[in-house]
C-alpha cells in the first residue's frame, strides 16, 4: 500500500534517464524486496536501473540533481532534456521518506537505487507477471473505437481548450454528436437546455469547479439532466480519488491524459444500449498498431524536453498534435502574463488553479518534466507553502519561455512542407465574412465546421496572424473577441486602399 502514481514514475524516470545517456551496450531494471525484521506488515521495496551509458564523473554527481542543468553540455548536446527528471525523481523520493543513491564509473555506466517502505495489504501473489506482460504486449495497438454512437450526445466542459480539443479527437470516429463548454456556468446553461446521454466535467476550474457544478445540476429539478450521468475528468488521480468523486455524486472519474480504451469502456457502460452500433468483427480488429510516421518538422523538437511519442500517442494524429502544439504556443504570452499577475498579487487560490491547466496542457504535449513541475506549485499552492512558490516561480516561467521557439520552429517547418494548397484571397476574405456572420448569431457549430474545412488549406502568410488570433478567440467561445478582431482588420484594410 503506497502512493503507486509516484512510485511508477520515479522508476520512468530514472529508466528515461538511462535510456538517454546510454547510446551502447545494456539497460538493467531489478527490482524486489526484503521483509523487515521487527515490522511485520511492511517491507523494504528495492529498486535499482543500472546501465552501460557514459556515466559521471565523481565530481559532477552531487549536481545531478540542480535544476535545469545539463552536466557535460558540449558532450551531451544531443541529448533531448534539461535535466528534470532526476531533481524531481529525487525530491519524490524524500516526500516517500527514502533516498535516491547513486554510484557511477566515468565512461563505464551508472546504477541509481532506492529503497521504499511500503505497508504489505495481502501476502497472496497477485497472478503470474510474464503471462501478464505477455497479455498486454498482444493487446499494444489493437485499439480502434469498437462501435459508433451518431443519435447519442454528450456534453464535456473544461476551462482548457486543448483539452476540449483531444477529446472530441478521441471520439471523432464514433460519431458521437459533442457540445462543449469552458466554465461551471456555460455547463449548467448547457444542461438547463438540452438532454445529454453522459456529462463529463473537469475538476479544479476557477470560480465554480466540476463538484459544484455537479452540485448545482444535481440539485436543480426541473434541470433535464439532474439524473444524467456524471464522469469527473482530473489530472491528479490519485488512491482514493474514485471513492471521492462518487461521494460527491459523480458516477465515475477519468484521469488526464485521457486513455482511448478507458474513455470508450466509460462510454459503452453509460450510454443507452440501444444507441450502440457495433462494429463488425473484422472492423474491431483495428490497425496493426503501427505507430504514425513522425513528421520531419518534428525535428525543432528533439532539443527541448518534449516527449514526441507521448504527444503523438495522446492526440492521436500528428495533424491533431500540431493543432495541440499551435495551441500550447499561442497561449504561452496570455498565460505567461496571467500567472505573474496571479503571482504578484499573492492570489494563491486562482494562481493554483492557472498551474493547474498548465500542468494538464504540459503533459498533453509530452513535456512530462515540466508539468511534474507544474504539479510541485500546485501541491505548494494547495498546502499554502508560499515559500516553496517563492522560490521556483521564476525559474518555472523561464522553463516555460523556453518551448517558445522550438514550438514556433516547429510550427513554420510543418506549414511549410505541407503540401496543402494556400487558399487564395477570395477564399480568404469569405472566410472572415462567414466567421463574421457566424459570431454575430454566436453560432458555435458553425464557427467550428468554417474552421474544420479550412484546415485542408495553407493560410497565405499576411493573413496568417490574423486566421490564428480569430481561431484561438472561437476555441475559447469569445465573440466579442472575434467581432473585434475582423472589425480592426476591416478598418485597416480601408486605410490601405485609401
Amino acid at each position: 500500500h503506497g502512493d503507486e502514481m509516484r512510485i511508477r514514475q520515479v522508476i520512468a524516470n530514472l529508466l528515461t534517464n538511462a535510456v538517454k545517456y546510454t547510446e551502447k551496450g545494456s539497460i538493467t531494471f531489478r527490482m524486489g524486496y526484503e521483509r523487515i525484521e521487527k515490522d511485520a506488515d511492511h517491507i523494504l521495496l528495492r529498486v535499482m536501473v543500472k546501465d552501460t551509458g557514459i556515466g559521471i564523473k565523481e565530481e559532477d554527481i552531487g549536481k545531478l540533481f540542480s535544476q535545469f542543468t545539463r552536466l557535460e553540455e558540449s558532450r551531451n548536446r544531443n541529448i533531448e532534456g534539461t535535466g528534470l527528471g532526476l531533481s524531481i525523481t529525487r525530491r519524490l523520493l524524500e516526500m516517500m521518506g527514502s533516498d535516491l543513491v547513486v554510484e557511477s564509473v566515468y565512461g563505464e555506466g551508472s546504477a541509481f537505487r532506492f529503497a521504499l517502505k511500503q505497508r504489505v495489504v495481502d501476502w497472496d501473489p497477485l497472478g503470474d507477471c510474464e503471462a501478464s506482460y505477455r497479455d498486454h504486449i498482444a493487446e499494444q495497438g489493437r485499439y480502434r473505437e469498437r462501435f459508433t454512437a451518431p443519435d447519442a450526445q454528450i456534453l464535456v466542459v473544461d476551462d482548457n481548450a486543448m483539452n476540449l480539443m483531444v477529446f472530441k479527437s478521441l471520439i471523432k470516429q464514433t460519431g458521437i454528436r459533442i457540445d462543449t463548454g469552458n466554465s461551471g456556468d456555460e455547463g449548467i446553461a448547457l444542461t438547463g437546455a438540452r438532454k445529454y446521454d453522459m456529462i463529463f466535467l473537469d475538476h479544479m476550474m476557477p470560480e465554480k469547479d466540476g463538484i459544484e457544478t455537479l452540485h448545482e445540476i444535481r440539485e436543480d429539478g426541473n434541470n433535464p439532466n439532474c439524473h444524467t450521468p456524471a464522469v469527473c475528468l482530473t489530472a491528479n488521480a490519485i488512491a482514493g480519488a474514485r471513492d471521492k468523486y462518487l461521494a460527491a455524486g459523480f458516477d465515475d472519474y477519468l484521469s488526464k491524459p485521457i486513455e482511448p480504451r478507458q474513455l470508450e469502456e466509460m462510454l459503452l457502460e453509460y450510454i443507452a444500449y440501444d444507441k450502440i452500433r457495433f462494429r463488425s468483427g473484422e472492423e474491431s480488429e483495428g490497425p496493426d498498431g503501427s505507430m504514425e510516421e513522425v513528421p520531419e518538422s518534428f525535428a525543432a523538437l528533439k532539443n527541448c524536453s518534449i516527449d514526441i511519442d507521448a504527444g503523438l500517442k495522446n492526440s492521436g494524429t500528428a495533424e491533431s498534435y500540431v493543432e495541440l502544439l499551435r495551441i500550447f504556443r499561442e497561449a504561452m504570452d496570455e498565460k505567461t502574463q496571467e500567472l505573474n499577475r496571479l503571482y504578484q498579487e499573492n492570489d494563491l487560490k486562482n494562481y493554483t488553479i492557472k498551474v493547474h491547466a498548465l500542468k494538464s496542457s504540459a503533459r498533453i504535449i509530452g513535456a512530462a518534466g515540466f508539468g511534474e513541475e507544474a504539479q510541485l506549485l500546485e501541491n505548494a499552492g494547495k498546502t499554502e507553502d508560499i515559500a516553496y512558490i517563492r522560490s521556483h516561480h521564476e525559474p518555472f516561467m523561464k522553463e516555460y519561455q523556453g518551448f517558445r521557439e522550438p514550438l514556433s520552429a516547429c510550427l513554420s517547418e510543418y506549414e511549410a512542407l505541407s503540401d496543402k494548397p494556400e487558399a487564395d484571397p477570395d477564399l480568404m476574405q469569405t472566410v472572415f465574412d462567414e466567421v463574421r456572420d457566424a459570431a454575430e448569431d454566436m453560432d458555435c457549430e458553425r464557427l467550428d465546421s468554417i474552421f474544420a474545412e479550412m484546415k485542408q488549406y495553407s493560410i497565405p502568410r499576411e493573413q496568417k496572424e490574423l486566421f490564428d488570433k480569430t481561431r484561438d478567440a472561437v476555441e475559447k467561445y469569445e465573440y466579442g473577441t472575434i467581432l473585434a478582431l475582423l472589425a480592426q482588420d476591416g478598418q485597416q484594410e480601408e486605410k490601405r486602399s485609401i
